[in-house]
């Protein structure tokens, strides 16, 4: 039996499944309906396009079920204003309230960011998120150490080491929680997938009321320093590829500072 069937009482012969799917797996017969292409198996993506895109739910896909792709709600589409005030309003936090965010609330986030656009639909990203303030604070400890090695070569980084000395924590800043994108070393787009998730991540938490910021240091840490990627716990051939500090913000932030216009080069 073919992948993806065509039900023919429905099917209005627009050939919109067909234009929509990215690796062109979509013939059409002598009455015009589509017909997904013998061998189309191995090079269907399973992104859904076919599904999502038929009016009628005349597109049968077996890895898509039809009952689990729900209609899209007009009644909840964005309005071009608010996603504007929500990404000029997103600042990078590093002032957290010692309140915990629910792991229900972070669950919904991690929702929202696992519908972020891959490479071929590969899907990589595998999220790590440690709850445990003091487990954050150990994960900083062990950057610390990396940044104390580094110094010895390049000394760029005796401020924050200093700083952690004092009791100050420079590196995650006492953020209760942190998320951590991790990918497989072989998939050429990991790097970049991983950072379309975290950003849009750090969007949803945002709409929810949680501060962010991405935690550069322990991302610069955990590929070259073995502790680290050990008590991290990612896999051999994994990398980290993005992370992030989060929790409730201190404080709120009213106002929207001016940026730099856009670089653009029209042609």
């Amino acid at each position: 039996m073919s992948l993806v069937t065509i039900d023919h009482s429905t099917c209005r012969r627009d050939g919109m499944c067909s234009e929509v799917c990215p690796p062109a797996l979509f013939e059409v017969d002598g009455e015009g309906f589509p017909v997904f292409r013998a061998g189309g198996e191995q090079d269907c993506i399973t992104c859904g396009h076919c599904v999502a895109v038929c009016p009628q739910g005349a597109v049968h896909h077996e890895r898509i079920p039809l009952e689990e792709s729900l209609p899209i709600d007009p009644a909840l589409t964005v309005s071009v204003p608010a996603l504007d005030q929500l990404v000029r309003s997103r600042r990078s936090v590093r002032e957290f309230r010692d309140e915990p965010v629910p792991q229900a609330l972070v669950r919904e986030v991690i929702e929202v960011a696992r519908w972020a656009p891959s490479a071929v639909n590969r899907q990589p990203v595998h999220w790590l998120v440690i709850q445990t303030p003091d487990e954050v604070k150990r994960l900083a400890g062990l950057v610390i150490d990396y940044l104390r090695q580094s110094n010895r070569l390049e000394p760029r980084y005796t401020r924050y080491i200093d700083l952690w000395e004092q009791g100050k924590d420079p590196i995650l800043r006492n953020a209760p929680h942190l998320a951590v994108i991790h990918a497989p070393d072989e998939w050429l787009w990991s790097s970049v997938d991983s950072t379309i998730a975290l950003t849009q991540f750090e969007l949803a938490a945002v709409a929810q009321g949680i501060g962010t910021c991405w935690a550069g240091f322990l991302m610069r840490a955990a590929n070259g320093h073995p502790p680290l990627k050990e008590a991290l716990g990612i896999p051999e051939d994994h990398s980290v590829y993005g992370a992030l500090m989060y929790g409730f913000p201190r404080y709120r932030y009213p106002r929207v500072p001016p940026r730099q216009e856009a670089r653009i080069q029209w042609r």
